[in-house]
């Protein structure tokens, strides 16, 4: 049975470094599972004991922007 104590959890892929997030609930009982990156299918993150990740999701970021702001402006 599930406890009703759910957290948000950040993993990086050490693969290609896109970053997940996935939620983490805790069980009375054990489980195991692991996570691959839809990006290069490394191994994100594995786990073992009385909690459970699901609803893996990638980080939407802005790009950055390199550069000048006002590079077409004349003053």
């Amino acid at each position: 049975m599930a406890n009703s104590l759910w957290t948000i959890e950040e993993f990086t892929c050490p693969g290609c470094s896109m970053d997940y997030t996935a939620t983490r609930e805790e069980h009375d009982e054990p489980h195991s599972g692991h996570f691959k990156c839809s990006i290069c299918s490394g191994v994100v993150h594995s786990w073992s004991g009385k909690h459970h990740f699901f609803g893996w999701q990638p980080v939407k970021t802005k790009p950055q922007v390199f550069g000048r702001r006002w590079a077409g402006v004349r003053w």
